[in-house]
Order: C-alpha cells, then sequence, then structure tokens
C-alpha cells in the first residue's frame, strides 16, 4: 500500500490550512461549495410506462457532464451541471470527487489522468440504475447496496470504518441502514456526518435527501433520529494518497464480488463488518 511521505500545510478552499491529518474540515468545506436543494431523483410510478426511471437516468447523465479530466490529469467538477437531479450516492460522490480535484491542484493526490479518467467514468445510466454495475469500478463501489463506500475505503487504505457514533467526527461519511437488510431488501442513505444535538439523540446529516430542514428536497442537511438508524457505518478519509492504490489493481481486485452477491443473498452484520474492516 502507498503511504504518505510527507506530512505538509497548505492553503485549501476556502482559506483552510490543511495538515495531513485533516482532510475532514476540507470535506466540510466542500459541501458549501455544492448545489442547493435542486429535486431528489427516484422511481415515478406518475409517470408514463419506460419512463419512470427518467430523473435518475438523467442525474447520471448530469453526474458524468459534471465530471471531467484536464490536460494534466486532473479531476475537474463543475457542480453546476449537477444541481437539477441528485440522489444520496450521486451527491455524496460529486463531492468526493470535488474534494480529490482540490487535493490533486495542492498536490495531495498525484495528478494521473488514468486514475482521473476511471474516477469519473460512472458508467451508461441505465447499467448504473438498474444496479448492473454495483460493485464494479469506483462509483460502482459507491453506489452499491450495503457498505460500498466502506469497501471501496477498505480496498485503498483511505481510511478507518467503523461503526461508533463516540468516534465519529463531522466530515466523516456514513452509510445510514432504515432496516436490518444489507443488499436485499435493503433501505439505506449515503451521507456525510456532520454532528449530533446536546441530548445526544439525533444526528445532523448532509446529502441529497428526499426532505432537507428548510422544505427543500435535494442537496441539503437534515437532523435524523438515531431511534431511526438500525445500523451505522462511517468512513473517514485520511489517507488521500492511497487513491493511487486503485491504478495498481488488476481488473478483477476492481470488482467486488461480495457487492454483487448481496444484492441477491444479502448479509449479515457481522459479515459486514470483516470485509469493511470495521471491527469496533
Amino acid at each position: 500500500m502507498l503511504k504518505p511521505l510527507f506530512v505538509f500545510f497548505c492553503f485549501l478552499a476556502g482559506g483552510t490550512v490543511l495538515s495531513g491529518a485533516d482532510f475532514n474540515q476540507v470535506i466540510l468545506d466542500h459541501i458549501a461549495k455544492m448545489p442547493k436543494g435542486g429535486q431528489y431523483a427516484k422511481y415515478r410510478r406518475d409517470l408514463p410506462e419506460g419512463e419512470e426511471f427518467r430523473d435518475l437516468n438523467q442525474t447520471v447523465i448530469d453526474m458524468q457532464t459534471a465530471m471531467q479530466v484536464d490536460r494534466k490529469g486532473r479531476v475537474r467538477v463543475d457542480q453546476k451541471k449537477a444541481a437539477n437531479y441528485s440522489f444520496c450516492s450521486s451527491a455524496t460522490y460529486l463531492l468526493f470527487c470535488d474534494v480529490v480535484s482540490t487535493l490533486q491542484q495542492k498536490g495531495f493526490v498525484p495528478a494521473n489522468a488514468p486514475f482521473s479518467t476511471e474516477m469519473t467514468d460512472l458508467g451508461k445510466p441505465e447499467r448504473v440504475i438498474q444496479g448492473e454495475l454495483d460493485g464494479i469500478g469506483m462509483f460502482g463501489h459507491w453506489n452499491a447496496d450495503g457498505p460500498g463506500t466502506a469497501m471501496l475505503f477498505h480496498l485503498l487504505n483511505l481510511g478507518p470504518n467503523f461503526s461508533s457514533y463516540e468516534r465519529a467526527r463531522p466530515g466523516d461519511f456514513l452509510k445510514i441502514f432504515w432496516n436490518e437488510s444489507i443488499g436485499k431488501g435493503e433501505r439505506g442513505h449515503l451521507v456525510v456526518y456532520l454532528g449530533e444535538n446536546e441530548a445526544g439523540d439525533a444526528i445532523q446529516v448532509w446529502s441529497s435527501n428526499l426532505s432537507n430542514d428548510d422544505g427543500t428536497s435535494g442537496y441539503g442537511t437534515m437532523w435524523v433520529e438515531k431511534s431511526r438508524i438500525k445500523r451505522a457505518l462511517f468512513s473517514r478519509f485520511e489517507e488521500p494518497v492511497n487513491l493511487m492504490n486503485w491504478i495498481t489493481l488488476k481488473a478483477t481486485e476492481k470488482k467486488s464480488d461480495y457487492l454483487i452477491r448481496i444484492r441477491e443473498t444479502g448479509s449479515t452484520g457481522e459479515e459486514m463488518k470483516a470485509v469493511t474492516g470495521a471491527l469496533d
């Protein structure tokens, strides 16, 4: 695994002075740059037959348009091009790519065209939305049912996965499970954790949500009572240079048999923790 050789400081978006160990603040800074509101994309029963997935497909199309690779091999993100439609994994991945773009510009992540191309290659919209690419490629991991983001973090050694609220910090990615199922039959939500209330019985999160605190849908924040959450899996971004591990993998290693399988078989909590290294 690649490891950073130096700890150094630089100014990032919003004037943040960043050490090599404080990438959570970069994520929080970049949330402020993301679109507000828009439309939460979902399956539309009200549309004519054959068009029910229209908004979901358009979300992927817009994301692909918003993310490009420049001549220096760096990811470039134009968030405005993906402002209209979003869902939770599209919003958080767009944010993640925007963070990586800044880290490439500042030298924390090498400018590398093959890597950046694979990061911004989402796949054909219809295949993405039908789940055919779950567990395949970078976005295929991130977008998968179950612990997709945590699997990517574990595969590349980007930082720890854990389930403890006590350990959580604002800026951590968080997969919320609304029911007991993992994969097959799952109801879940992928967000960025922003903190908890004074009573400790609710958390605030950012993502693309069906209903935000301000009454909008799409990009925004909402409060979630912990009693609604059946499982929680946090992922902390600590080792961005290890993103380069992706281009050292064989094609077979860029596909998660676990994420593909659990769409049909489901998974236990114990198995999920084992495969993601979240053994707390």
